[in-house]
């Protein structure tokens, strides 16, 4: 949990990281993962339209392809990014540099798409890739559309975030592994905010 530990100190969201900040000046970043220990449940389509939602009712919101390797947030928005996660991972893009504007009043930050390598990276990478999140906390919400089930980098989002959402449908198969998801967050992260969402 270190990197995650490192992103919420990074978005002021630990007690030590505003307690560095200027009270007039202090500024807390809410970060919300969707999650799912089954694919195809309407993880994608719940972080998309909760992320325009939030825009609706006036936030800053950016919402961020955290699918390391099957990504389609874009689909979705109906964008084609030029650049992703991939380029800010290989350190050829900063974070800043890959956040794309929308038409549904959200600011987006691409994932990729049939990498393998990038579904399950490094520590080293991970630290780096929490690091440049620091660059995001101006967002008043973060949306992160993880991938499904229980990948190392799935679970470093879901450590960095103050709300869990688990989404699942009544299919019987997708009940069972979102049992299974809770109850590895539970056990490997510890308490969290969690709720359940059936589509």
């Amino acid at each position: 949990e270190d990197q995650a530990e490192e992103l919420r100190e990074l978005m002021g969201n630990t007690p030590s990281s505003t307690q560095k900040k200027d009270e007039s000046s202090s500024h807390k970043t809410r970060i919300i993962a969707i999650t799912s220990g089954k694919g195809g449940v309407g993880k994608t389509n719940m972080a998309v339209n909760m992320a325009i939602a939030y825009a609706q009712l006036g936030k800053k919101v950016i919402l961020i392809d955290g699918d390391l390797g099957m990504a389609n947030v874009n689909v979705l928005l109906n964008v084609v990014p030029q650049y992703n996660l991939m380029q800010v991972i290989n350190r050829q893009k900063t974070m800043s540099e890959i956040i794309l504007d929308t038409e549904v009043g959200i600011k987006f930050i691409a994932g990729a798409n049939g990498f393998s390598k990038i579904a399950n990276l490094s520590v080293e990478e991970l630290d780096y890739f929490a690091k440049q999140f620091a660059q995001l906390g101006n967002a008043d919400i973060i949306i992160i559309d993880t991938g499904a089930g229980i990948a190392n980098n799935v679970l470093q989002f879901v450590a960095a975030a103050d709300e869990v959402y688990v989404v699942t449908t009544p299919e019987p198969t997708a009940i069972t592994d979102a049992y299974g998801m809770i109850k590895i967050i539970t056990t490997e992260l510890g308490e969290r905010n969690i709720n359940i969402k059936l589509l």
